[in-house]
């Protein structure tokens, strides 16, 4: 694994359809590569982010932890005895992998993030987890805002020091009126054919737009790039309310190659 104490360039990954056939691993051997939630079933990036419970538990259970740096959200060990004592107020609905440890990640079915609509679904997650693991705790919080997974992991590449960030298949809009997400229809995710999210929807927990701004605005000496696939599409436009941030540019894959590999 790369030594991340700091990061000079950062290509921030989306799951958007818009990324599907780029070189991810190439990617690695020029910029620090940051990616969300269920990207790890097919890519290891250097940096891992997740907030929801549901990913970020199968994300502990399942992803090979060594290869990244993975920050998870809300991720608070409790002794084993402190997550018992709460199981007796839970939902009836549980998924729990103790793995014989001493501390547990406990995320009750209350008010905790989901992918799919809707915040209490009524589940209880506890993952057993060892104490020589290096998972870092982030949450969403940001400046009044309740940053979700893809904003949020933006949001870190400023906080690790990146003085450019490209920003790659976070698609914000969809070219349908169906989900844009490559892995919509699997595990933690909506199904393929739910209706694509607002990007700029007035709950500020979903409201992907402002939450961009605000990282612009906030760190005006990063240069942002968001790249689209250079087609007319509705995933293409420019976003009227990121017209007053200079250090914005939007570019095409190809000019980001240029830029990373040249």
């Amino acid at each position: 694994m790369k030594t991340l104490t700091w990061i000079d360039t950062a290509v921030c990954l989306g799951n958007g359809q818009s990324r599907q056939g780029l070189d991810l691993a190439k990617m690695k051997d020029y910029a620090t590569v940051i990616g969300c939630n269920a990207i790890y079933r097919d890519f290891t990036p250097d940096i891992l982010v997740a907030l929801d419970s549901r990913i970020s538990h199968e994300i502990y259970r399942k992803a090979y932890l060594k290869n990244m740096k993975v920050y998870l959200g809300y991720w608070t060990p409790v002794p084993v005895f402190v997550a018992k004592e709460m199981m007796k107020t839970m939902a009836d609905k549980t998924d729990i992998v103790w793995n014989d440890s001493d501390e547990v990640v406990y995320h009750g079915a209350d008010g905790v993030f989901t992918l799919t609509k809707g915040h209490n679904l009524g589940i209880t997650y506890i993952t057993g987890v060892s104490k020589t693991d290096e998972i870092i705790d982030i949450e969403p919080d940001v400046d009044g805002f309740a940053y979700a997974t893809g904003s949020r992991s933006v949001h870190l590449a400023c906080e690790l020091s990146a003085k450019e960030v490209y920003i790659v298949g976070h698609d914000l809009y969809s070219d349908t009126d169906k989900v844009n997400n490559i892995y919509a229809g699997t595990d933690s995710y909506a199904d393929k054919d739910a209706l694509a999210a607002r990007p700029n929807n007035p709950d500020e927990t979903f409201n992907w737009i402002l939450q961009h701004k605000n990282t612009f605005d906030k760190f005006p000496n990063v240069q942002f790039y968001k790249v689209n696939k250079g087609a007319e599409a509705k995933t293409d436009m420019p976003i009227k309310e990121w017209s007053n941030c200079p250090n914005l540019k939007y570019i095409t894959q190809e000019e980001m190659a240029q830029r990373l590999y040249n």
